[in-house]
């Protein structure tokens, strides 16, 4: 009798795993005039999205607890996440969270969710007065990390996967390299715009719960002998 396959399975973070994402929230309420003029460089071309994340948060002048709480408050856990967990460690499923956000916004989130658990790999900041310093893991992939934290260059020192299927779930541009890499995707706002463009086929989700559905209906063929 063949085991039942299991899944590696990479997700993002802020507006995936969070309702709202942190990073825009925090910019939007401590930065808010840089939000437009940076973000239209970014859409432009003249920037990456780790330039732009740096030269946002250069504005920010917050003490990290305020900062926390803040995001505690204001971005909220998505609906079927924590089930999401827990079906994954039933199931014998590997997850980790891959994020272009911050471990110091992070780690209280999921500690406050009881999810303190989850793997994170991400980059972190240091929130001050004088303004907010980020820092990513160093990265050798072709595009230099220009997200912060490369998720196809993370993902991929996890394997190999033996047989595993790979699956993504994001939300936006940084998780756009992994997604094009994985068997299965799950996409919704900006990342299933990018997929819908370049013709890459994708689930589309709004919670978790359907996350679970569709991998549970998933019947894959067992890997090759």
């Amino acid at each position: 009798m063949l085991a039942a396959m299991t899944y590696f399975i990479g997700c993002d973070f802020d507006g995936t795993v969070t309702i709202h994402d942190t990073l825009h929230l925090l910019v939007q309420r401590f930065a808010p005039e840089v939000w437009l003029p940076i973000e239209k460089r970014l859409r432009d071309g003249e920037l990456t999205l780790l330039q732009a994340i740096e030269e946002e948060f250069r504005q920010i002048r917050v003490t990290p607890d305020e900062a926390v709480a803040f995001v505690l408050r204001e971005a909220g856990i998505r609906a079927g996440f924590p089930e999401f967990v827990g079906w994954a460690e039933t199931g014998g499923h590997e997850l980790v969270l891959f994020s272009s956000g911050f471990r110091v916004l992070i780690d209280p989130m999921l500690a406050h969710a009881g999810l303190g658990r989850v793997r994170v790999e991400a980059g972190d900041a240091e929130f001050s007065l004088d303004g907010t310093v980020l820092s990513f893991p160093s990265s050798e992939a072709e595009c230099r990390s220009t997200c912060g934290l490369c998720k196809r260059e993370a993902i991929a020192a996890h394997g190999p996967f033996n047989g595993r299927l790979v699956v993504h779930i994001g939300d936006g541009y940084s998780d756009l390299c992994a997604a094009r890499q994985a068997d299965i995707v799950f996409a919704r706002a900006d990342l299933a715009r990018f997929l819908d463009k370049e013709g890459i086929t994708y689930h589309a989700f709004e919670d978790f719960f359907e996350v679970i559905r569709v991998l549970d209906a998933e019947t894959p063929e067992p890997p090759a002998s």
